[in-house]
């Protein structure tokens, strides 16, 4: 239960901070460095060959942006103020309650369509480190935000 705790929070922050870089003006240059950091280390920790490379980024990178569509739509209900949730009607409230389900649903079936995919393309063992490596990184980013933000 800690460990699926933390992991909302993990996620929930990694979009705060990405949600909070589109309001002061975007960065490609910050996103460009995340991205290549990223595939350094999954490619690292994996251990990917040239070829199985080549095969995994195009269907992970897929698999991340469908992941993040997801996610921003359960952050925006996420967001919504004190003022607009108490003018919701009981009909409206159950159709966001749903929605909200509905949307960790997706999220569901997203990764497990993915899984299968992955399963094509990495051996199983790796399939399983390469979940194991998405929180590592997680981690990773979260202390190099704050080694910055110590030294500043």
């Amino acid at each position: 239960m800690k460990k699926l705790f933390l992991f909302f929070i993990l996620t929930i922050f990694s979009f705060t901070v990405l949600i909070a870089q589109e309001r002061r003006g975007p960065s490609p240059e910050l996103f460009e460095k995340i991205k290549a950091e990223k595939i350094s280390f999954f490619t690292s920790k994996l251990e990917l060959t040239p070829a199985e490379a080549q095969a995994f980024w195009p269907v992970y990178n897929e698999f991340e942006k469908k992941r993040f569509d997801i996610q921003r739509q359960i952050h925006d209900f996420e967001r919504m103020t004190n003022e607009e949730f108490s003018n919701l009607s009981e009909v409206e409230i159950e159709k966001l309650t749903n929605s909200y389900i509905e949307l960790f649903e997706r999220e569901g079936l997203l990764r497990k369509e993915y899984h299968k995919q992955f399963m094509k393309i990495l051996p199983m063992k790796k399939v399983l480190l390469m979940y194991r490596t998405e929180n590592e990184f997680r981690g990773h980013l979260i202390r190099e935000y704050r080694k910055s933000h110590d030294k500043e």
